[in-house]
């Protein structure tokens, strides 16, 4: 009875143990809870997908600040004393019901394999989306499972079933390294301590759809002192864009300016956002970058490429062309660095 009690100490205080390997370092502790979903129950050689709730996922906000330097909430409910932000559509939307929830999806591949180079996928979702049900049954999981490639899906809820592409923590300096941190911790709960350095040093590739070109040019945004090593924006590989480019075109720019060659951009888009793209070429144009029309077979370091498509924005996702665009992106990166 002693020895069970004891292995039964043991293990509580290895779950409960957290790990930091530098300042807003990995969170394996008890910050981040974690459900898993239920279509990964029961599932041969499963590796469960799930939903946890993280310190630093993009809501909620203790600050009523909106990292520009303007207050997020402008208003208070008069009966319940929210906090309310006003949208830039002019839509009143209550803190507890749009900015309050800090889940962030996990998927994990059945085909994945720990002791091979990986990648970490972030995907910034669009406009009046729920991470879950909503991305779970978008089909995002599936093209994942059919790339074939080696990576790890990471979704942060963005504002919850609202028109507003604001990504509340993530517009604050080094806000997307510190919830990949701590998704590191998280993943290695799942896969095991000795996996954490890898995890914070695994290559990152952002993939935005529609609003979600906010969050992800956030990400893009150096911060002031990076860390050792050259800054967290160097592990960013490379973006994907389904009809996201927009007033943020100019951060994403800047982000390739300087590492032409050394990364990759690949973008659909339709009537949506060819305003703001057609800007984008311009620029690149002007100093005489070269990008491709059209997908090719390989994806490599340097390549640029914008392709116009005339699929209705919503199916675009899914629909590309190609078809299961993701899968097919995905599929055609080399191995991670």
């Amino acid at each position: 009875m002693l020895r069970c009690l004891v292995a039964i100490a043991v293990l509580v205080a290895a779950l409960l143990q957290g790990c930091a390997l530098a300042q807003n370092g990995p969170q394996v502790g008890a910050e981040s809870r974690t459900n898993t979903l239920p279509r990964c129950q029961g599932a041969p050689r499963c590796r469960p997908s799930f939903i946890a709730r993280l310190k630093y996922a993009p809501f909620p906000i203790a600050k009523n600040d909106d990292g520009r330097g303007r207050r997020f909430f402008r208003e208070k409910d008069s009966d319940t004393g929210a906090r309310v932000r006003v949208a830039r559509n002019g839509e009143r939307y209550p803190e507890p019901d749009h900015y309050a929830n800090p889940s962030v999806l996990f998927h994990i591949p059945r085909h994945f394999k720990r002791d091979k180079p990986f990648r970490l996928v972030v995907y910034f979702h669009s406009h009046e989306t729920a991470v879950d049900p909503g991305i779970v049954n978008s089909g995002l999981l599936e093209q994942i499972d059919a790339s074939g490639a080696n990576v790890i899906l990471i979704v942060p809820q963005l504002a919850y079933l609202a028109v507003d592409s604001h990504p509340g923590k993530l517009m604050r300096a080094g806000g997307l390294e510190r919830m990949l941190n701590e998704a590191s911790g998280v993943l290695a709960r799942t896969f095991g301590r000795d996996m954490l350095p890898r995890l914070v040093r695994a290559p990152v590739v952002l993939i935005a759809f529609s609003g979600g070109d906010v969050a992800l040019a956030a990400g893009l945004r150096e911060r002031k002192r990076p860390s050792a090593g050259g800054g967290f924006v160097n592990r960013i590989e490379g973006i994907i864009l389904f009809d996201a480019v927009f007033e943020e075109m100019r951060h994403i720019d800047a982000w390739l300016k300087p590492r032409t060659g050394r990364v990759f951009l690949v973008g659909l888009y339709g009537r949506l956002s060819a305003r703001w793209t057609r800007r984008l070429i311009r620029r690149w144009k002007a100093r005489r970058l070269r990008y491709r029309r059209f997908l090719p077979d390989r994806i490599l370091r340097g390549s640029v490429v914008l392709v116009r498509v005339d699929t209705e924005h919503a199916a675009m996702m899914n629909e590309g062309p190609p078809k299961d665009p993701i899968a097919e992106i995905l599929r055609s990166l080399g191995p991670p660095n």
